[in-house]
């Protein structure tokens, strides 16, 4: 089958290179250094697996070469961007590793429902300075939607390279659930500044990480959107709880990261000690404002907005 992976980061290359490797045609997205890196040197993977692969690299998809599956593992403040290259090409399937909950949206506006596949990726890495990629995490891909047919081929191909991977009939379900953990675990990330399994341990802030959870599920349940438990965290529990039990639940979590995967931090850490900018607009940002739509109290989780977007608008 073949791919296009548009952007080459962390999450972008991890998936090229597996996908390469088991003999997959891969198209990858990319420009300037970090497109020269890729022609010289290839998709270089390091930490759960050791790959290095050779890739095609190009500017921007193009309507003929990129209309069979199509990836898009760039940040949420660049979607917009990346999506007003795309005149002309009709993939027989398209998703998106983004986090955040709205990427849906904006490639059905671009490509139409019917091709959208809902995603929803717990794996991670972090790019390095000198183009190599750590892989740290391999936990599941998933994927839904489609008429469930296109999902269940393209996770089985992406399972059978490496990348943990399954299709899933609650894709909007899997989605909520990640977000609502995910929120949690961006603000703990850029106000601790540790390590995850670290800053979720703290009794401090895993107060903080319990509270925002709690509210974020509440803005779930004026959607009518169910929550699951699925890793890393278990929001469902946690949000049924009481505030001591859920702070229990989250810093459990955070021991058993600190076993399983010490060395892991968030993108959204990376970014930030990267000089970066950061995605809290389109992910806690787009919480708060659902949150004031659906008449949902969450103090904490726009307390942990404003410092994310303060964090972001310091000089870089």
């Amino acid at each position: 089958m073949q791919f296009t992976i548009v952007g080459a980061g962390a999450l972008g290359t991890i998936l090229g290179a597996h996908l390469v490797e088991a003999g997959h045609e891969v198209r990858m997205i990319a420009r300037g250094t970090r497109a020269r890196s890729l022609a010289r040197d290839g998709l270089r993977v390091t930490g759960l697996r050791e790959l290095t692969q050779p890739c095609t690299v190009a500017a921007a998809p193009e309507a003929g070469q990129d209309d069979d599956v199509l990836v898009y593992a760039v940040k949420t403040y660049h979607m917009a961007e990346a999506l007003a290259s795309v005149d002309g090409i009709t993939p027989r399937a398209v998703f998106s590793l983004a986090n955040g909950v709205q990427k849906n949206e904006q490639l059905a506006g671009a490509f139409g429902a019917a091709r959208v596949l809902g995603c929803m990726a717990n794996f991670s890495g972090e790019l390095l300075a000198e183009g190599r990629v750590t892989f740290t995490r391999n936990v599941m891909l998933h994927l839904g939607g489609g008429g469930g047919a296109r999902a269940t081929e393209i996770a089985g191909l992406i399972d059978a390279a490496g990348i943990r991977a399954t299709a899933c009939e609650n894709i909007e379900t899997v989605e909520w659930s990640k977000f609502v953990g995910w929120v949690a675990l961006f603000a703990l990330a850029v106000i601790a500044r540790s390590t995850t399994g670290t800053a979720l341990d703290n009794p401090h802030f895993a107060q903080i990480g319990a509270a925002v959870i709690r509210e974020a599920a509440g803005i779930a349940a004026a959607r009518d959107i169910p929550l699951v438990d699925q890793s890393p965290m278990p929001v469902a529990s946690i949000a049924g709880a009481s505030l001591r039990e859920a702070v229990a639940l989250v810093r459990e979590v955070g021991r058993e990261l600190a076993r399983s995967a010490p060395d892991h931090r968030m993108s959204a850490l990376q970014d930030l000690e990267a000089g970066r900018r950061l995605e809290v607009h389109e992910t806690l940002g787009y919480a708060v404002r659902e949150a004031a739509r659906l008449g949902v109290d969450a103090p904490t989780l726009a307390l942990c907005y404003e410092i994310g977007a303060g964090l972001d608008a310091l000089p870089r």
